[in-house]
């Protein structure tokens, strides 16, 4: 009678036990949106994401980066970072969000729930990197553990008090008696969020399945005990730029060789005629494209560094981006404003109908050219007595006045003749 959800919750959760992996062998990943108003640099105001990844053995927060938007850059930042001061995991559990799924950072992999999975795209960073991606299912909460630490972080980061007007409410019917009355700084904000995440991978007396092995220790605690036995592959320095760049598939001109990308024209006497007619996977650094594109074969083979031949196009990706929801918004407030103008023409084309009023025929004026009416239209009765009077006149006889028969005509004519009748 509930619903489909409602049956699903009657069946037990599955319970998976964590204690056989070990630290870093497993990590799980997600976006969360703070309730909390912060000022950008910009000026700009609104409610900040975080990106963050979560080591599932111990459950300690490994790293974590924060946008105005979850984003696929903040995403591979993240990745990166955690890399960079632990290491690269086995294997990663996955958001099915077109910025998780994003081919920068999953490409190749099998059974996205997201974008068309093509033979030829460009590997992304996860597989090249070794790590077994895995998805979680689709509005499926309880298949992500890092959402037990975000609502953690809803009560004691979002509510602390140095934070305090600045708090949304979790709930549209849950907002403060002081909402929107403050926004914080960002660097202030970020602060408070460092101070929080610390606080909650060393909080003590922890009674999770590996907690309850170690006596209660912190998720840092936990970790750091198992990190220090377990096999952790470190990433190599070329290794590197894969987490601080974009990957796009593109195809190198027939000819030349050339590659185009926003704009821009990149060229290698090495490189370009090498792979003349063929399609490559080019990484770039989505901060300064002029800076060149490292050319990879589609299966990860690195060819080499093409510099930018011609630089007309953008400087930065998220300038591109940027140009483009600029020219987005132009283009809907034009069209908001036609809509209006044309709302507004109706408007006044009824006011003018309505103040001219009604037309009017007014009063005739007189003709010009008037034509003599000799009875038509009359009755009989109105006709004959003129009529009888020119017929006695006429039939009087020869000795009869020709001169008085011709007046009587005219004195039969004249009494048809209206008086008005100018």
């Amino acid at each position: 009678r509930k619903g489909e959800e409602a049956l699903k919750r009657m069946y037990p959760p599955q319970v998976r036990d964590k204690t056989n992996l070990h630290a870093l062998e497993c990590v799980n990943a997600d976006g969360h949106r703070w309730d909390v108003f912060v000022r950008w640099p910009d000026g700009t105001v609104g409610r900040p994401v975080m990106v963050a990844f979560q080591d599932v053995y111990s459950g300690r927060i490994l790293s974590w980066r924060v946008d105005q938007s979850e984003n696929r850059i903040a995403v591979l930042l993240a990745l990166g970072d955690m890399v960079e001061a632990f290491g690269i995991p086995d294997h990663c559990v996955l958001d099915n969000g077109r910025n998780f799924a994003s081919k920068w950072l999953t490409g190749g992999t099998p059974t996205r729930y997201r974008f068309k999975v093509k033979a030829d795209e460009p590997v992304g960073v996860l597989p090249l990197l070794g790590v077994k991606v895995h998805w979680t299912l689709p509005y499926s909460g309880q298949s992500k553990p890092i959402e037990r630490a975000f609502g953690e972080f809803s009560d004691a980061i979002a509510k602390d008090p140095r934070l305090a007007g600045a708090y949304t409410g979790n709930r549209p019917d849950a907002k403060p008696e002081n909402y929107g009355k403050a926004a914080i700084p960002i660097d202030d904000f970020l602060e408070v969020v460092a101070e929080g995440i610390a606080e909650h991978n060393t909080r003590t007396g922890r009674t999770g399945q590996v907690a309850k092995l170690t006596g209660g220790r912190s998720f840092v605690e936990a970790f750091d005990e198992s990190f220090v036995r377990a096999p952790i592959r470190s990433a190599r320095p070329e290794q590197r730029r894969l987490w601080l760049m974009g990957v796009e598939r593109l195809s190198a001109h027939r000819e030349s060789g050339r590659l185009m990308f926003q704009d821009n024209v990149y060229w290698s006497p090495e490189i370009s005629p090498r792979i003349a007619g063929t399609a490559v996977a080019a990484r770039f650094d989505p901060e300064n494209l002029h800076d060149g594109l490292h050319v990879y074969a589609l299966d990860g083979r690195y060819l080499g560094h093409m510099p930018a031949f011609e630089k007309t196009g953008f400087l930065s990706l998220e300038g591109a981006q940027s140009h483009a929801r600029a020219r987005t918004q132009f283009m809907k407030a034009e069209r908001e404003k036609a809509v209006a103008a044309r709302a507004m023409d109706t408007i006044a084309l009824q006011n003018a109908l309505r103040d001219a009023g009604a037309p009017t025929e007014g009063k005739p004026t007189a003709p010009k050219v008037v034509t003599a009416d000799f009875g038509r239209g009359r009755s009989r009765d109105a006709v004959a007595p003129a009529a009888a009077t020119a017929t006695a006149a006429a039939s009087a006889g020869p000795g009869f006045d020709q001169d008085a028969i011709w007046d009587a005509q005219i004195a039969a004519v004249q009494s048809l003749t209206p008086k008005d009748d100018p």
